[in-house]
């Protein structure tokens, strides 16, 4: 898989893991295509996503029903799937920790840093997904990788079993060609 793609489906899935914006849930089917030309993905995934793609149309209608299921899977009430690595790896269990502080050093090492505009924690799921697409889009395979291995595998080897058990049907279609994706084919190519 060329950098450029690898670049498009981190930032594909970072998009996905946001809070819901009117430009990705208008875009939903133009990024299942891309998953699908590119990632490994069995039928029924697909036909789940299209289903709801088919169910809300673009627009307010499919923004809200993103939002019916981002709510209690990430934000609010008995929240099903915290979206910080800290959570998941480090001994506190909480956000802000050493993991946290983790990544913001390796951010830093590679030259990259977070803006004082920031929207999320440097460790939220989404954050981590665009920064490896910003490190593939600036041919930094090495520093990739590393992140990769040391910091992004053991947070969706927690979180993802989380969102997928949700069963929400975007966020856990989502979770399973993500893990499809890193976590089984990534290797082969």
């Amino acid at each position: 898989m060329v950098q450029e793609t690898r670049g498009e489906l981190y930032l594909s899935f970072a998009g996905i893991w946001q809070r819901p914006r009117r430009e990705i849930a208008d875009h939903l089917e133009e990024i299942i295509e891309l998953w699908s030309e590119e990632i490994e993905i069995p039928p029924e995934t697909v036909a789940v996503l299209s289903a709801f793609c088919q169910r809300y149309p673009a627009g307010e209608e499919r923004l809200n029903a993103l939002w019916a299921e981002y709510i209690p899977l990430f934000e609010t009430g008995a929240v099903e799937a915290p979206p910080y690595a800290s959570v998941y790896l480090d001994k506190g269990r909480q956000v802000l920790g050493a993991e946290t502080r983790a990544v913001q050093a390796f951010y830093a090492s590679t030259g990259y840093g977070m803006g004082n505009d920031k929207q999320e924690l440097s460790d939220h799921l989404a954050v981590e997904l665009e920064f490896l697409a910003l490190l593939a889009r600036d041919g930094e395979e090495t520093s990739g990788e590393t992140f990769r291995q040391k910091h992004l595998l053991p947070f969706l080897q927690a979180i993802l079993p989380r969102i997928k058990g949700s069963r929400r049907p975007v966020y856990a279609q989502a979770a399973e060609i993500l893990d499809n994706w890193q976590l089984k084919s990534y290797e082969r190519g």
